[in-house]
């Protein structure tokens, strides 16, 4: 890195995802979660995928956001509109994005709620629009059922 980088704070990206044009991307305040029709969140989800290919250390943007491979957790991931975790879990979080869009994930998926590792301060997902909206509810007893609201 330049020493004017430094200074001045400029990142060095290894990788930019594009956001599909036609989604929207909903800040919220600890998430983000980007929307869009399945065929938007498909590509989204593939674009995703390719953050598993980055080595540790090594850093991605989408869109005001910089997403972090680390093998070990560092200060940076207290950052604002930060997110890091491991090369592989990236890969993990890509193809759950992926699942999405043909049903066999939640809709809309959160990262924090998948229960791969501890909660990140800062979460990522994705809602597709043309599809129900799908989740688990879990009762007292241990059990589950599948909930499915139609869009209106």
């Amino acid at each position: 890195m330049k020493l004017f980088d430094k200074i001045f704070g400029r990142k060095n990206f290894a990788l930019e995802i594009q956001v599909p044009k036609g989604d929207e991307i909903v800040h919220l305040e600890n998430k983000v979660r980007f929307r869009g029709k399945k065929e938007e969140i498909s590509k989204f989800a593939k674009e995703f995928y390719r953050m598993k290919e980055l080595k540790d250390g090594q850093l991605c943007k989408l869109d005001k956001y910089t997403l972090k491979v680390s093998d070990y957790i560092t200060p940076d991931r207290e950052k604002e509109n930060w997110i890091e975790l491991p090369n592989h879990a990236w890969g993990i979080m890509g193809s759950k994005f992926n699942e999405v869009p043909y049903e066999y994930e939640d809709n809309p998926f959160g990262f924090n709620d998948c229960g791969y590792t501890d909660k990140n301060p800062f979460d990522i997902g994705v809602e597709v629009l043309d599809l129900p909206i799908r989740y688990m509810k879990f009762n007292d007893d241990g059990t589950y059922e599948t909930i499915v609201e139609e869009r209106k």
